[in-house]
């Protein structure tokens, strides 16, 4: 006779052993469940807020906007190159639109975009900064040696500067992950409150 036998007959010569063997599977699969359940609902919670259902940010900053499509056929780098979609990178983006030759106030923005994304810690990789050139001017090479993290980009259509606010327009501009425009700041928001919203709104 096996020693598998040998256990059978011996649960059948004994049912409190028998049930006391079946309470012990029973328990040790319900301790498994609730490992593997441990693990994986965080991570599937997480994965439908942030792909599925964002929770809404009520804006403190900035103005919430109803989405609109940032048309990134007519966008593309200085050199000429298509901008990339940020569903394609998973990017926030931030973008101000102003001329070349930029004035205090455009430099002060700029530094405000750089601190609100220096700020995002380990999240700084989830936001890019843009400045949307709106004209011929060669922007100066001392003030984006002071931002080496910022992509000049250009229009060739003003449908991307009708979506941002319109030409004249000295707003700071949010993009979503799926490349829509969903918020927009002053060109001075408070940088406290800015910073704040911003890394609310970039994890997801």
């Amino acid at each position: 006779m096996t020693t598998e036998e040998s256990n059978a007959d011996a649960l059948k010569a004994h049912p409190a052993l028998a049930a006391a063997s079946s309470s012990g599977q029973l328990r040790g699969r319900l301790t498994l469940l609730a490992i593997v359940a441990i693990c994986v609902l965080p991570l599937l919670a997480a994965l439908y807020f942030r792909y599925v259902s964002p929770p809404e940010i009520t804006a403190t900053a900035g103005e919430s906007l109803d989405p609109v499509p940032l048309p990134f056929e007519w966008l593309q780098t200085t050199d000429g190159q298509p901008l990339q979609h940020p569903e394609v990178g998973g990017k926030w983006l931030l973008i101000l639109a102003a001329p070349g030759g930029c004035d205090a106030r455009c430099e002060h923005t700029l530094y405000l975009t750089r601190q609100a994304r220096t700020a995002q810690g380990r999240n700084i990789a989830r936001l890019d900064r843009l400045w949307l050139i709106t004209d011929s001017t060669k922007p100066a090479a001392q003030l984006l040696a002071e931002h080496p993290d910022l992509l000049l980009v250009k229009a060739t259509d003003d449908k991307v500067l009708e979506a941002l606010g319109g030409r004249d327009s000295r707003h700071i501009n949010l993009i979503d992950r799926r490349g829509l425009v969903v918020f927009r700041y002053a060109d001075d928001p408070d940088p406290k409150a800015f910073i704040r919203e911003l890394g609310k709104l970039i994890r997801f």
